[in-house]
């Protein structure tokens, strides 16, 4: 009785992955299938970190973990050296002097650069480091290959965060004191009277707090909230937009605040530069870039997907803003993430992306419509938990997607970009002196002028009091009426108003996927508390059951006592 007591209850467990993240409904079969695959995995990993990390520490006295602190601290120097090539991690924000914070090179203590040295010593056995020379830095690291290896079969689930500060440089790029002066300059603002660009930014993270990972079992809402704070703070240019609240949730599961902050910083300043400020304009780029990789790569299907009217931007958009998040299954994400954050670019982002398509291209071409392609592919994309396939598909099946060429296709179609944003910009200039009043209820329904500002991801999709899809709906239905022959003249051009249609369809189809997802997430922690509720009632009930029962056996026993006695007189 009291084994299938315990297999009802193990079978109202909550379904949710090893990260804690829920499974949807839909793939809970799926996921099963591939949890002993998931395993198996993860112990081959950690044996192979652990061989690594102590093969490589062998030179160090410590003892137990200490004994990765090491080449941990090595494969760090590795990184900082390029994080010293690029930008230095420039300080965007500014105190309210009026002066600069203190630049990284500044703000190194000498007991930092002491202890890198230190460890490549030990590492090394005392081997002369090129640490003076920026170009060889990378390439004094002999392990670098077998390392770059275990990085492509993933990072072992106890150690991702501390591997992945070691991937971003983290010591490089940490100012002393930094995150706590922001974080106090929030405070000293939220409390006296801020501009209304710092309370849109509250508002819009207030609101979406809740919108990340619901019903996860360790996210911390609170350092969510400071973090999201603290980096509009630290780059106003980009400020607060969709997205970076579960860069941010993501980072604060595997590593601590602070610690997160700065990896945000990296994530979003340095290796998605110029994605999230206005404009977009590398976000831009690299949709252009992305075209020209898969015409170039599957030709039949772009030829495909042009005939339906599907075009590559609107499938690449959400993967390349997200960087996959809520797009794949977990596993398949933090394999990628792992990818990315070593290699310090966005190929893995366009190798992925071209992984996928090779593995449901072969789908894609047989769907009749639009809607269905963009469907079947996020329904796909959703279920892709072969993530060992998926990232060797990636690494090894597009090798030729290199940093090099995809900077080589940026500086071809930027100057498109740029002089498509100039003119767009001209353009809304001149319409908006327009007094006719069909362009006025064009610019009414569009919300702007110019569809470039349009696909800026601020708050727009998320305010539900603001932007419903029955009001686009409608925008669009007195957008349509309102081109009558009478104001034909004061109208934007026919390719304008097409260009407006297809990314108001577009967000429209994102918003709903978005919904959806949502609402999943949402049914998982509803029916999870149902559970869990279930579950009390069901233990309270067998205890209950077993008193009663113990009562019996009690009462039977007493009762075969008295007619023993009974016999025997």
């Amino acid at each position: 009785m009291m084994d299938s007591n315990s297999n009802l209850l193990q079978s109202l467990e909550p379904m949710r992955d090893a990260y804690g993240f829920a499974v949807r409904p839909q793939h809970i079969q799926t996921y099963r299938q591939y949890l002993n695959i998931y395993k198996e995995e993860e112990e081959e990993r950690s044996e192979k970190w652990k061989v690594f990390l102590e093969h490589h520490a062998k030179a160090s006295k410590a003892e137990g973990w200490a004994k990765s602190r090491p080449v941990l601290c090595c494969i760090e120097n590795m990184m900082n050296s390029r994080v010293k090539k690029g930008n230095n991690m420039k300080n965007k924000n500014v105190n309210e002097s009026g002066d600069h914070l203190p630049s990284i090179k500044e703000a190194r203590s000498p007991e930092e650069d002491e202890f890198e040295e230190v460890c490549v010593d030990e590492i090394f056995d005392g081997k002369e480091s090129n640490a003076g020379n920026e170009d060889s830095q990378e390439s004094f690291f002999p392990w670098k290959q077998e390392l770059e290896s275990l990085v492509h079969g993933g990072v072992s689930k106890d150690l991702r965060g501390e591997v992945w500060q070691a991937f971003i440089g983290f010591k490089a790029r940490r100012v002393e004191t930094y995150y706590e002066d922001l974080l106090a300059q929030e405070n000293d603002d939220h409390r006296s009277n801020s501009s209304d660009v710092l309370r849109k930014w509250r508002k819009q993270i207030e609101k979406d707090l809740m919108r990340t990972f619901p019903g996860h079992p360790t996210l911390n809402r609170d350092s969510l909230r400071r973090l999201l704070l603290a980096y509009a703070r630290h780059n106003p240019s980009v400020g607060y937009c969709q997205a970076m609240n579960f860069f941010a949730g993501l980072l604060l599961l595997v590593m601590p605040e602070e610690n997160a902050f700065w990896a945000l910083a990296t994530i979003i300043d340095d290796y998605f530069d110029c994605y999230h400020t206005e404009g977009m304009i590398e976000y831009q780029v690299d949709q252009l870039v992305f075209d020209e990789l898969m015409r170039e790569r599957f030709p039949k299907l772009v030829n495909h997907l042009d005939y339906l009217g599907v075009q590559v931007a609107w499938i690449c958009a959400p993967w390349f803003l997200s960087i996959f998040i809520n797009t794949l299954p977990w596993e398949s994400v933090l394999r990628i993430w792992d990818v990315l954050l070593f290699e310090g670019n966005r190929v893995m982002l366009f190798r992925t992306a071209l992984a996928l398509m090779e593995l449901y291209g072969p789908a894609l071409i047989t769907t009749k419509d639009a809607g269905d392609a963009i469907t079947l592919l996020q329904s796909l994309a959703g279920s892709t938990f072969d993530s060992s396939q998926l990232v060797l598909t990636a690494c090894m099946g597009f090798v030729a997607v290199t940093d090099a060429k995809l900077q080589e296709l940026r500086d071809k179609h930027r100057p498109t970009v740029l002089l498509d944003v100039e003119e767009k910009t001209k353009r809304g200039r001149v319409l908006k002196n327009s007094k006719g009043l069909a362009y006025t209820q064009y610019c009414v329904k569009a919300g702007r002028g110019s569809l470039l500002e349009e696909a800026k991801p601020v708050e727009d999709l998320a305010d539900g009091d603001q932007f419903k899809l029955e009001s686009h709906s409608s925008n669009l239905d007195q957008l349509l009426c309102s081109f009558s022959a009478d104001s034909v003249g004061s109208l934007p051009d026919i390719q304008e108003q097409v260009d407006w249609m297809k990314f108001e369809l577009c967000r429209l189809l994102e918003e709903k996927r978005a919904a959806v997802l949502q609402a999943e997430e949402l049914e998982t922690t509803l029916v999870e508390l149902v559970k869990e509720d279930n579950r009390r009632l069901l233990s309270a009930k067998i205890e209950q059951l077993e008193l009663e029962v113990a009562d019996l056996h009690q009462a039977l026993a007493d009762k075969k006592e008295q007619e023993a006695a009974m016999l025997k007189l």
